[in-house]
Order: C-alpha cells, then structure tokens, then sequence
C-alpha cells in the first residue's frame, strides 16, 4: 500500500447493497467490462495492473451495505465521472497516491463532486466550502503535515474511515474479492 493505490468507498443512502454489476455499471458508465464474483489477491496479478489487457481493475467488497473498492495500480475511482456515478443515492469517498507522491483524496455526494484536491499542502485546501460536508477530513487536518513527520496516506484512510465505518489493511486486501476488469474508457 505504500507504493500507490486508489481505495473508494460507497456509502448508500438506503443502506441496501449495490449488486456487482450496478457497480460495474457505475465504475465503467455502462461502457463494457467484466465482473468476476471472488478471486484472491496475489501480489503482481494481472488484473490488478492496469496494463494492455486491461486499462482499469479494482478489487469489490460489497459484504455490507458498505462498498469498498481498491485499485492496486490505477486512479479511476478518484476522478470525474466516476465518483460521481459511484455516489448515485449515496456518499462515495476516494483516496489516491502514486509512487511520485502525486496524490488526491475526493468526495462525491449524489452525483455531484464536492471536493477533489492534493493533500499536499494543506494551506491550499482547508477553506474548501466542501469540507463543511466532510468534517472528518477536517478533523484529520493536524495528520496531513508531512514536513513534521505525519503520515499523509494515513490521514487520507483515517479520514475514509472515520466517515464510512469501513477500514484498509492488509488482511483485507488477502482475502478473496469480486473483482471488475474493463478495456473501456471510463470517461463520458
């Protein structure tokens, strides 16, 4: 998780769970892809790298009302149209980073982007008006001060977690997952 990464989480207003295939749909904007029901995560696996065989793959956990989504290596999840599409009846949180330290943490709320930015420096974002909507981003705010030795990546999960209930660690990523693969553009 240290090197890059792309968690989304889905919160649906309903508390009912979406099917794979609404996510499928949501992820891809009806574009083509393919849904795989369960598959265990090994280090390295194709479908985890976006690549020629695949431009987008993300692991699914949807064993609660609560959807979480991991890219292993791709960034879809955080970007326009995706959460947004995502947060169709829901909230849809996104935390991105790369090995070059380019990062992005966003929220979306029924279909509409709130807020999306580098949390790099936080001068830059701590009066963004969308923040008002997330307020464990910004009780997470003291966290993001990488120049004194706080971990930024740390902070954006914690703030994911703090909104949603639903956690990353490691024993999450081993267990067997559905997974969605898809050679479609997710761009509208």
């Amino acid at each position: 998780m240290e090197g890059a990464l792309c968690w989304s989480v889905v919160v649906p207003h309903d508390g009912k769970p979406l099917t794979l295939t609404e996510i499928g749909d949501r992820v891809s904007g009806g574009a083509g892809y393919e849904a795989y029901e369960t598959a265990p995560f090994e280090d390295g696996e194709d479908y985890l790298v976006s690549s020629g065989d695949s431009d987008w793959a993300m692991l699914v956990d949807r064993t609660s009302p609560v959807v979480m989504l991991l890219e292993y290596n791709g960034f879809q999840g955080v970007h326009d149209p995706v959460l947004p599409r995502l947060s169709v009846g829901a909230r849809a949180y996104s935390a991105f980073w790369n090995v070059n330290t380019n990062n992005r943490i966003s929220f979306a709320a029924d279909e509409e982007m709130v807020l999306s930015f580098d949390t790099t420096f936080v001068e830059d974002w701590i009066d963004h008006p969308g923040l008002v909507r997330w307020p464990e981003l910004r009780t997470m705010v003291p966290y993001f001060d990488w120049q004194h030795g706080k971990s930024w990546r740390a902070a954006m999960l914690a703030a994911i977690e703090l909104a949603t209930g639903a956690r990353l660690t490691e024993e999450w990523i081993e267990e067997e997952r559905s997974y969605l693969t898809s050679q479609e553009p997710t761009a509208d």
